[in-house]
């Protein structure tokens, strides 16, 4: 699946939470690759990113959003626009047009919406025919400063220091980072464009190093926030200790599940499962049992089973429900809160899907 970037930019953290979580990224091959919290940041984070889609406040501080995709527009920046706006304004609507965005959404955002109209711009870039890239690739020298060969010294040791799994060495390095651009920049503070710059250079070493132990991002950090918002009160010290954090939370983390990698017991992981599958179980709980990330527990149980976990757990479910209600004549009722079903409605659901017929059905078949 071809993967578009998309890049958020809004001064209402709320608000962006709330795009994150009710857009269907992941489904739809979109991936969310910088947040800026200013108009300014915003133009600076699109022209270093070259997003497929923009998803922008209209009302901001430093530039509006009106102002910020005008700015755009006139450099040839295609990338397709929804405005968001908490104001029902004429006015923003016609300069919105004017702008050729796709679309103009109210705040409260609806999911439905939300996902309508990415998926409307997805079958726009369909028809553009463009290939992207998932990983944002800032070239060598972009970097804009007479001490860019130093800071891709760093860079490397960086990488070597993550390979090493050395955290003290990392937090070293960092420091050295640090150094090195408030010696060289005499405490002028960074251009937005090297700022920026800087951020995705380190992000793609933290990837590469990821990717080249065979995990995903997501395998790493879970749940955890990976992308630093930029604003105007972002600092150098800032954003610099975000991703040293996210680079000692990687190197920590796959060093835990490399250990464990070939000590995880399927044996003893399906044994846990055939004597709790009653009690409601996750993969979640058991991935936490088992000092493991769920991420890597339903990868290998998958490769060693055949099957997946919730799935695994659902057979086990559906042949001891149908057991129990054919052999032990328990009432149709009981049987979903015997094997691990607190909802009744979502056994029924379960177990026609499972079986193609519903357990009154089963029952009456056989009798």
């Amino acid at each position: 699946m071809i993967r578009y970037k998309v890049v958020i930019i809004d001064d209402e953290p709320w608000t962006r939470q709330v795009i994150k979580s009710l857009g269907e990224w992941e489904n739809k091959g979109l991936e969310i690759v910088g947040e800026a919290s200013d108009g300014e940041y915003g133009l600076e984070l699109i022209r270093q990113t070259s997003p497929d889609i923009i998803l922008t406040d209209v009302k901001m501080p430093q530039l509006s959003g009106i102002e910020l995709i005008d700015s755009l527009r006139r450099e040839g920046n295609k990338s397709l626009v929804i405005f968001i706006s908490g104001y029902d304004n004429y006015a923003y609507i016609r300069s919105a047009l004017k702008l050729e965005v796709v679309d103009y959404l109210l705040k409260p955002i609806k999911k439905e919406e939300l996902n309508n109209q990415l998926d409307h711009c997805l079958a726009l870039l369909s028809d553009k025919k463009e290939s992207t890239r998932a990983v944002i690739n800032i070239e060598e020298g972009f970097l804009n400063v007479s001490w860019a060969g130093k800071f891709n010294g760093l860079r490397d040791a960086l990488y070597d220091a993550l390979c090493s799994c050395d955290l003290q060495v990392i937090q070293q390095k960092f420091e050295a980072v640090r150094k090195l651009i408030i010696l060289e920049n005499q405490n002028i503070p960074l251009s937005k464009g090297n700022m920026i710059c800087i951020y995705y250079t380190l992000m793609n070493v933290l990837q590469r190093f990821i990717i080249s132990r065979e995990y995903e991002p997501d395998e790493v950090f879970s749940d955890e926030t990976t992308t630093f918002v930029f604003s105007s009160e972002s600092t150098l010290e800032e954003m610099l200790s975000f991703v040293c954090h996210l680079y000692l939370k990687a190197a920590s983390v796959i060093q835990e599940l490399t250990r464990n990698r070939n000590k995880l017991d399927i044996g003893k992981i399906k044994g846990y499962v055939m004597e709790h599958y009653t009690e409601g179980i996750t993969l979640e709980q058991t991935a936490e049992l088992f000092y493991v990330s769920k991420e890597y527990l339903s990868k290998t149980f998958k490769a060693s089973i055949g099957k997946g976990f919730s799935e695994y757990v659902t057979a086990l479910r559906m042949e001891k429900a149908k057991e129990l209600i054919l052999d032990y004549k328990i009432p149709i009722k009981e049987a979903g809160s015997l094997v691990g079903y607190v909802d009744q409605a979502h056994f029924y659901k379960t177990f026609k899907k499972y079986y193609s017929k519903t357990p009154g059905e089963i029952r009456e078949f056989n009798n």
